[in-house]
């Protein structure tokens, strides 16, 4: 049985439950972070409270793009956003709206002052955060493969994921 406070590997810090509501692409439902547990490793892209950076916009056009790789790793990009306007989104991954930036505060998506900033998440099934970048970050990906890979360290790490290796 998995201890839900803690899984293997990891930082030993859960990113935290949330129920969010959905702006794009289908806005009004709402999603809840706990119901990923234990199906998929997410990828957790907190906005903040500005315009979507540069950087941001080529990793989710790249994410887009291999997306079907994405989900071969049981990964699921979810972006969180503390701004009001969506009517730009893009792409295909839920848009959810954090409307006091409570959640980028509890997960320290936030800058000296407080506010909210980007910050991008890997976890894995159940939350356990891999890994936490920010852009200009050495650590930020580049390239969508980047990203993957966090996504199979995670999954290495899981041994509630993966059959044990079989020995001689």
């Amino acid at each position: 049985m998995h201890d839900a406070s803690h899984s293997p590997g990891g930082t030993g810090r859960l990113f935290p439950d949330a129920t969010l509501p959905v702006l794009a692409p289908q806005a009004g439902r709402t999603i809840t972070l706990d119901a990923f547990r234990p199906k998929s490793d997410l990828v957790m892209l907190m906005l903040g409270a500005d315009r979507v950076p540069r950087e941001v916009v080529s990793l989710l056009d790249a994410l887009t793009a291999e997306r079907t790789d994405v989900e071969a790793e049981d990964g699921r990009v979810l972006a969180v956003t503390a701004a009001d306007a969506s009517a730009d989104w893009r792409w295909p991954f839920p848009l959810l709206f954090d409307r006091d930036g409570r959640l980028h505060r509890r997960v320290g998506a936030v800058d000296a002052a407080g506010r909210p900033v980007v910050t991008l998440f890997t976890t894995d099934r159940y939350r356990e955060i891999y890994g936490a970048m920010r852009p200009g970050d050495r650590t930020w990906p580049q390239t969508a493969r980047d990203l993957i890979d966090w996504l199979v360290f995670a999954n290495i790490q899981c041994p509630e994921c993966n059959p044990p290796e079989s020995g001689w």
